[in-house]
């Protein structure tokens, strides 16, 4: 059987099968070869009689031990960058996010300052997630520094490790001991995308008037209540009103926003601006599609979801 012809026979590697043969029976018998660098030729068939001997290159010295790597844990500076993740970038998630902006930190040889501890990492501090599969441009993260530099010198070497779509907008140097930008968000701004479906077969929806009346339904309403489930599968009640501050339909999308135009049936725009802080009381556009399915006993579709706008306090 160690005769059979094998797929790969026809490459010339330089070693004859038979010695091959022979060197994988000495294997299966537990038998040691040589080092033909040091001892005799085995006679493997590599080099022959043009070859001459092999020119064994002497190990390089190991260097002395310079200990363990410390992180800089120093602070002298932090900036404040506004981005988006808009096209194919809405599908990276906010772990993934996080190890793209080390990663192109180290690329960019930008001197961000690492947190101690058994496992430190880079103070990089993203404000709120973004859910997977949405777009933004107006994300928010924190750079501590170990040392000052210019902004514009930290947007410029940031910017060219990036990808195209994940533009950056603009970076603020801000007081080192100043709160993280996710303590400072009261608000955010979103604009969704939506397309009724009458529960009971009925005319389609008259888009011109029909959401409208829906929307002032909504915002003369004193208490919309909204059921949710906890992690531990409680179901509870929040008020959705109270946290929406803002909300209109949208005829015209900013420029920038073209991509949001859909040709889908009675799809439309609406923005919004709701409760986006620290302590959990957010206003999700899952939370206002809620309120438009009460207020006009339809079943409606979220087709796209871009956050605009993170708004500060």
């Amino acid at each position: 059987r160690y005769d059979a012809p094998l797929p790969w026979d026809h490459i010339d590697t330089g070693i004859a099968k038979s010695w091959l043969k022979d060197d994988l029976l000495r294997a299966l018998e537990a038998a040691t070869v040589p080092d033909c660098a040091f001892d005799g030729c085995s006679h493997c068939g590599v080099c022959g009689t043009d070859f001459g001997h092999n020119i064994v290159i002497p190990p390089p010295e190991i260097p002395t031990f310079a200990g363990h790597f410390v992180p800089n844990t120093d602070r002298a500076q932090r900036l404040r960058l506004w981005f988006g993740k808009l096209g194919e970038m809405r599908f990276i998630g906010h772990l993934d996010l996080i190890r793209l902006l080390d990663r192109a930190v180290r690329r960019a040889s930008l001197p961000v300052s690492f947190s101690g501890g058994y496992h430190p990492g880079p103070r990089i501090m993203p404000a709120f997630a973004l859910s997977l599969g949405v777009t933004s441009s107006g994300e928010i993260a924190d750079f501590d520094l170990t040392e000052e530099m210019e902004p514009a010198q930290f947007l410029e070497k940031l910017a060219a490790q990036l990808p195209t779509e994940m533009p950056l907008y603009r970076v603020d140097a801000i007081a080192p001991d100043s709160p993280p930008a996710a303590r400072q968000i009261e608000q955010a701004e979103y604009y969704i995308t939506l397309q009724p479906t009458s529960i009971a077969e009925a005319e389609p929806v008259d888009s011109a008037t029909s959401w409208q009346q829906w929307i002032d339904q909504i915002l003369t309403s004193d208490e919309i209540l909204l059921e949710q489930t906890s992690k531990s599968g409680k179901t509870y009640h929040i008020n959705g009103r109270d946290r929406l501050q803002q909300l209109e339909r949208v005829d015209a999308l900013p420029e920038a926003l073209a991509f949001m135009q859909t040709n889908a049936g009675q799809a439309i725009q609406l923005r919004y601006v709701g409760a986006c802080r620290n302590d959990g009381t957010l206003l999700r556009p899952e939370h206002v599609v809620q309120m438009l399915e009460q207020v006009s006993e339809q079943t409606i579709q979220l087709l796209h979801i871009h956050r605009n706008q993170l708004r500060f306090a």
